[in-house]
């Protein structure tokens, strides 16, 4: 049986662990005719991080002139020019376990969603989106969910979308994983705010055990999840309070505004991925730095990569 796993306290960290493996994972690139997906697949093999597999309009990527001077010829190439066939074609290499994660390419977001929930077997759950960042004040890695998938989540959703966050957490090595609801105000209102009386049940469905050994806490404003001083200046004595691992929005406007404050205000890096399938799933904004990009394919290829 495995032990503990140590803290990975740092972006940086996570890199030199993913490069330490002896067989890199592999990545799909799902209609590869798009050049920054392309460009992040190729400067992910030079990293040690994955090895991508080109599946979509080969002949179109080979000419683009941003990749003119690429050498594909070490990789695997599967040619589809249609972009719905060769989304098709990159989740079978997945299910067929030829590829461990997958990003997004030429295709649009919601499009690539709806094809991996149709493949979707088994008991698997919602799919939801988290965006880990390293702490601005501690030698740690916070997680914020969810910034780019579920708009409005109910009760319901919001457990699986802590129960996907705590379970990359604890891949990160953070055990127990504690887990801030966000809301507004740490006061329960069940009649004017809807996040603090859902936060303030799944605190509750907490003490009944239905978050394993995560510790869930709520309604927290944000200054109580991540300050223990102000926390004790607000009477708010937790186990959560001052020290969350995962800061779960109400929804998708509080997670995005506070994803964007994170790299927009802050200019700190951003793994983003949508996890609840089988495998990670890299889908990068438009506005993601480079740097961000990078570490979310690193996240991936970690998580690909790590035994359950």
């Amino acid at each position: 049986m495995a032990g503990p796993v140590s803290p990975v306290q740092s972006l940086e960290r996570m890199v030199e662990l993913v490069r330490s493996r002896q067989t890199p994972v592999r990545v799909v690139i799902a209609a590869c005719a798009e050049p920054n997906a392309v460009l992040a697949g190729l400067e992910a093999s030079r990293q040690g991080l994955a090895e991508p597999v080109f599946v979509g309009d080969v002949e179109r990527m080979r000419g683009l002139p941003e990749l003119a001077r690429e050498d594909f010829d070490a990789f695997e190439c599967v040619h589809e020019p249609d972009d719905k066939a060769a989304l098709a074609a990159s989740l079978d290499l997945l299910h067929e376990g030829r590829a461990q994660f997958l990003m997004k390419g030429g295709v649009k977001t919601d499009v690539l969603l709806r094809a991996v929930l149709g493949r979707k077997r088994g008991s698997a759950g919602l799919l939801s989106h988290i965006g880990v960042f390293p702490h601005p004040r501690e030698e740690r890695l916070l997680i914020v969910t969810d910034a780019g998938v579920n708009i409005a989540p109910s009760l319901t959703r919001k457990i699986d979308i802590i129960n996907n966050a705590v379970a990359v957490a604890k891949k990160l090595g953070m055990e127990p994983p504690r887990v801030a609801v966000l809301s507004a105000t740490e006061k329960v209102s069940y009649n004017d705010m809807v996040s603090s009386k859902d936060a303030d049940i799944l605190a509750k469905l907490c003490r009944m055990g239905i978050f394993s050994d995560a510790v869930v806490g709520g309604p927290f404003a944000l200054d109580i999840a991540v300050s223990r001083e102000k926390a004790l200046a607000k009477g708010v004595d937790h186990p959560v309070a001052g020290r969350a691992d995962i800061l779960c929005a109400p929804n998708i406007v509080t997670g995005n505004v506070l994803y964007k404050a994170v790299t927009s205000l802050m200019e700190l890096p951003m793994a983003g991925i949508v996890v609840g399938a089988s495998y990670p799933l890299v889908v990068p904004s438009r506005g993601d730095s480079e740097r961000s990009k990078f570490y979310a394919l690193a996240l991936a290829a970690f998580l690909a990569g790590t035994e359950a």
